[in-house]
């Protein structure tokens, strides 16, 4: 067992060390980018399959939602004070907090997405530099690498810079759906809270 780790280890290490200095970089965009999805795939839950007229009639009763998500998480807090929701604006807060929220690490994936092609473009231009420059020495193996190692670091990072960014853009495209729904439906909840308080006042 720890010889298999040691030599899966062993390849990593290697792997790195083919697409030279952008590598390193690279795994680092590639962790920053899965915690920035896999965060808001849990930010992103709705928690509850209940339609937004029951959850306003729920809220107006005081009655919480089992749950863990977007809609469980409001509707206790909005259920357990109502007697200050009717104050001006109080609703809104409420509401704009919770939209607000939603955009947790959404900046920081896009970016990440865009940086990891980049990245490895930049791994490939160094890669090919590195070629020419062995071409023009006419040297097909030398300790940087050569003609064999440039043509090995420029397909590397431009495999990795692609493996990060192609199913990034895939679960971004999801979650950026995902978003949307749940901010249609707490735009709705807020604007049923608001035509029921208003009748009642």
């Amino acid at each position: 067992m720890t010889d298999f780790n040691d030599l899966n280890l062993a390849e990593f290490a290697a792997y790195l060390a083919a697409g030279g200095q952008v590598m390193p970089i690279l795994c680092g965009v590639l962790f920053g980018l899965w915690f920035s999805i896999g965060y808001r795939l849990w930010l992103l839950r709705r928690g509850t399959s209940v339609k937004v007229e029951q959850l306003g009639q729920a809220i107006l009763q005081g009655r919480p939602i089992p749950g863990r998500g977007v809609f469980p998480e409001l509707c206790r807090q909005l259920a357990s004070s109502p007697g200050q929701m009717d104050r001006p604006g109080q609703i809104d807060l409420v509401f704009q907090r919770a939209v607000r929220r939603l955009y947790r690490f959404r900046a920081l994936a896009k970016a990440l997405v865009l940086i990891a092609p980049l990245l490895g473009l930049l791994g490939t231009v160094a890669g090919m530099i590195e070629t020419f420059d062995s071409l023009a020495e006419m040297a097909l193996f030398r300790q940087s690498g050569g003609i064999a190692g440039g043509i090995a670091k420029a397909l590397f990072t431009t495999q990795l810079g692609l493996a990060v960014a192609i199913p990034g853009y895939f679960f971004l495209a999801v979650l950026e759906r995902r978003q949307r729904r749940l901010e249609s439906d707490l735009l709705r909840l807020q604007d049923l809270l608001h035509q029921t308080w208003q009748r009642h006042a």
